[in-house]
């Protein structure tokens, strides 16, 4: 036999991010930050598709749209055309530019501001690819997404990360981080920021933090990618303007998609920003794009308003659910743990107490069938110890009742766990 590994180039040899196997079946899964099958909009996404081929026919099943120039007997061939090839269905950016351009107060956006992508993850590392060079500076959040990790690491690049607190990114923090690069001859290329419900810990960036880091940016001449895949899962308390929204000097990308909101399996997500720079995530694009037929449907659920009133309908499901684990937290968990109770997002990041044996709440937890995700595997692999002793629970898919049972069996091991 063939002995593959030889094979391999040095990116495929990267470990992927997959949890380890649990010692028995995971009963209670607050590991996985997915969206409730509860609040999957069933019933529109079938009309939609539906009414999509009625209306459409054989132009919704094609590779691009055909008629650019609207609906019509006239077949209109062309580079508009087959930029949705790169860039995405031309019928889906536009509508998202109009919904994006509401929400942030930006009505110069259109089409060409947008790529669609395969999920907000690909629109990540499509950014990663056309932006970072071996060697460049990537700062992130202490805690963060670990597949941008990932992606900043297979390109090479030279990760730094910065504290956050209750406010969010520390924009000190993040200066001492560039003048520590700058004194090692590093180029600050990009930020990568969850800047609103952050991944793991839920808190959101402050706005006068938001407008000192793009003042940073502007000093030190940096990017930033602004995930906003949790920014429209608010529950309590007042928005606060997006970093693409205060972007003045075309240094944001944005970002975000259906998944967390509609439902994952429709796989679209997409990036905003300068035309320039989605051009030229564009062209380290390698597939030819994503369903003609699923853009076209959900662009007409854009446009409807339905998009809209589904994330309200969310919010409820969401809300109802972080209240539930709120609740049991309290009741079975303390006085082993601290938590802040985040306005949004799908996460609760708890903190243990020093009074508990963490390996052991670990192995009794997953000996009782509880799926949790510890804090280090957010952490760059340098800074991994700061995540021991962190844990975070995922509340957003699970059942009410399993929420109760499984957060009990948790408190149970912390007691269990507890040093004499």
């Amino acid at each position: 036999m063939v002995e593959a590994q030889r094979f391999l180039s040095d990116i495929a040899r990267a470990a992927p991010v997959v949890p380890p196997a649990a010692p028995v079946p995971v009963t209670f899964n607050f590991d996985q930050g997915i969206p409730s099958a509860e609040t999957f909009p069933i019933a529109e996404l079938d009309h939609l598709h539906s009414d999509v081929l009625k209306r459409d026919g054989a132009r919704a099943l094609e590779y691009v749209s055909l008629d650019v120039d609207g609906p019509g007997d006239r077949i209109v061939y062309g580079n508009t055309g087959y930029s949705e090839l790169i860039l995405g269905s031309l019928h889906l950016r536009r509508e998202l530019a109009r919904w994006l351009g509401d929400r942030n107060a930006r009505p110069d956006l259109g089409p060409d501001n947008l790529i669609i992508t395969c999920g907000s993850v690909q629109a990540i590392a499509l950014a990663i690819n056309a932006l970072v060079n071996p060697g460049d500076g990537v700062l992130v959040e202490a805690a963060t997404f670990p597949y941008a990790l990932r992606y900043a690491k297979m390109r090479g690049a030279d990760i730094r990360p910065v504290a956050i607190d209750q406010d969010g990114l520390d924009p000190d923090a993040l200066e001492a981080r560039l003048r520590e690069m700058a004194d090692a001859g590093v180029v600050p290329k990009l930020l990568y920021i969850v800047a609103t419900f952050q991944l793991p810990t839920c808190v959101s960036t402050s706005e006068p933090r938001r407008r000192r880091i793009l003042e940073l940016a502007d000093k030190y001449d940096f990017l930033i990618i602004e995930d906003n895949i949790y920014g429209d899962l608010r529950y309590h308390g007042e928005p606060i303007p997006t970093l693409l929204s205060m972007d003045t000097a075309g240094r944001v990308l944005q970002s975000h998609g259906f998944s967390k909101t509609v439902a994952p399996a429709l796989r679209i997500g997409w990036m905003t920003g300068p035309e320039d720079l989605i051009s030229g995530m564009g062209s380290v694009r390698q597939d030819l794009g994503i369903s003609l037929w699923m853009c076209r449907a959900m662009a007409q659920f854009v446009s409807s308003g339905g998009f809209d009133k589904q994330i309200e309908r969310a919010n409820d499901v969401y809300r109802r659910k972080l209240d539930v684990a709120v609740s049991a937290v309290r009741e079975h968990c303390a006085p082993w743990v601290t938590f802040e109770v985040p306005e949004g997002g799908f996460y609760l990041w708890i903190k243990l107490s020093d009074q508990v044996d963490w390996q052991e709440v670990r192995r009794r937890s997953a000996q009782g069938g509880v799926a949790f995700r510890p804090g280090e595997r957010f952490m760059i692999d340098t800074a991994a110890d700061a995540g021991a002793g962190y844990l975070r629970l995922a509340y957003s898919h699970v059942d009410d009742d399993e929420l109760r049972r499984g957060i009990a069996i948790l408190g149970q091991a912390l007691r269990d766990s507890a040093i004499k």
